[in-house]
């Protein structure tokens, strides 16, 4: 399959290949491996070695009154912030919002008040220029620089604070797979990036069959960008479960990254907030006794509809209609992982705090989030469908998040976080 066709199987219908790193690859040596919690996941390392600190079962619901300073949209599409597509938002230490376009191919970038200050990038082949712009994922260092992951180049592009182009760092050959690399968060003050969740595959040539190899491990990786080529190294090995990359409910690996360089992160279905240094063991675990649901026939029946009524029709392009009709009878063999993960998404703030988006009971009418110090202490908890988790923190409380009005236009609405949740 050529780059260029494969991203657009991905792209219209959302799929990637999941499976051992073509660069890490399964043989690496594993500096501490990373356990699971209960019955959930494995483990390689004593829990003797592990602080287990159990949070309360209650909720003690906060206020989710934050101040807005700004909004930035148009639905007359007649402006700069006539937006296409918002995958990622970032804030740089002086709080400006770095907001990346993939419909525009532009990185936007507003001061404190909302106002334009630069934008940079576009389609093309030239320096700073992108083919692929539906690919694109990009990360902020605090410094006002900028990565951008090029995928049809296969390396990295940095761009100064000014938005100048200033080099791509191509990542170390040979290129066997496609990498799809999103939700790049940048190590605090290093020229080192790294994914927050599994990087996507797509072979470049004809299947291997390593491809379908399981692997012990899944693998969230780093991207050291200060040489002449990308350094790749593994921050976190978390648990491999027990059903088909593709399946419905499977734990997913996530993480993010603490102002101290430490890395917070889950891989089972538990609610296990887990502690580590990049590469190294799991030093902590912060859990709430929240079970996971047990997936039943009914479950399975919905999740299957679900997915099956958001394909829509293809709109009459024949090739579009091929890769829904192959998904359709993909998502009518999928296999199920036996359990609901409870966690669903993490972030951290610049000041430390763990925010955990986790299931809600069956009518909630949302979604909760737990917010957790950086030394274990619980703070309390935004009830169902009072905010979303934030797209983007910054500095002083700001926080960043993308809406869509009933058109489904995109709005960048920034917030002010009160002292006491920052």
């Amino acid at each position: 399959m050529t780059i260029q066709r494969a991203l657009i199987v991905a792209s219209v219908i959302g799929i990637a290949t999941w499976g051992p790193d073509p660069v890490v690859g399964q043989d690496r040596p594993l500096t501490g491996a990373l356990p699971g919690v209960g019955t959930t996941g494995g483990t390689t390392q004593s829990p003797a070695d592990q602080e287990v600190i159990r949070l309360p079962a209650e909720d003690r619901y906060l206020d989710a009154g934050f101040a807005e300073v700004y909004r930035l949209g148009s639905r007359m599409g007649d402006g700069w912030d006539a937006f296409g597509q918002v995958p990622d938002l970032g804030f740089d230490e002086a709080g400006n919002l770095y907001i990346l376009d993939r419909g525009a191919v532009r990185i936007y970038v507003v001061d404190r008040q909302g106002n334009l200050v630069r934008q940079f990038i576009g389609e093309g082949e030239g320096p700073g220029e992108f083919e692929e712009p539906s690919a694109l994922g990009f990360g902020v260092m605090t410094d006002g620089r900028v990565t951008v992951f090029d995928p049809n180049r296969m390396g990295f592009a940095l761009f100064d604070a000014n938005g100048e182009f200033e080099r791509t760092v191509p990542l170390p050959g040979p290129h066997t797979h496609y990498a799809l690399v999103f939700n790049l968060q940048a190590f605090p003050g290093r020229d080192r990036v790294f994914s927050t969740n599994e990087v996507g595959y797509l072979s470049m040539g004809e299947p291997s069959p390593d491809d379908d190899v399981p692997a012990p491990f899944r693998y969230l990786l780093s991207y050291d960008l200060s040489g002449d080529q990308v350094a790749i190294d593994s921050v976190v090995a978390g648990w491999w479960p027990p059903v088909h990359p593709d399946g419905a409910f499977r734990p997913r690996l996530m993480a993010d990254v603490m102002p101290s360089g430490e890395i917070v992160y889950t891989d089972s279905s538990a609610y296990a907030i887990k502690f580590a240094m990049p590469g190294g063991p799991v030093t902590r675990i912060l859990t709430r006794p929240f079970e996971p649901k047990p997936v039943t026939d009914r479950i399975k029946d919905g999740e299957i509809k679900r997915r099956l009524d958001a394909l829509g029709d293809g709109g009459g392009d024949p090739f579009r209609e091929a890769m829904i009709e192959w998904e359709r009878n993909h998502i009518m063999e999928m296999e199920f992982f036996h359990e609901m993960p409870v966690v669903l998404s993490l972030k951290t703030s610049w000041e430390g705090t763990i925010w955990v988006r986790r299931r809600g009971a069956e009518g909630a009418g949302g979604n909760p989030i737990d917010l957790i110090t950086a030394d274990g202490r619980y703070l309390g908890t935004f009830a169902p469908g009072t905010t979303g988790l934030p797209r983007a923190f910054g500095p002083d409380g700001l926080i960043a998040f993308v809406e869509t009005d009933d058109l489904d236009v995109p709005y960048v609405v920034v917030k002010r976080l009160p002292a006491g949740v920052r």
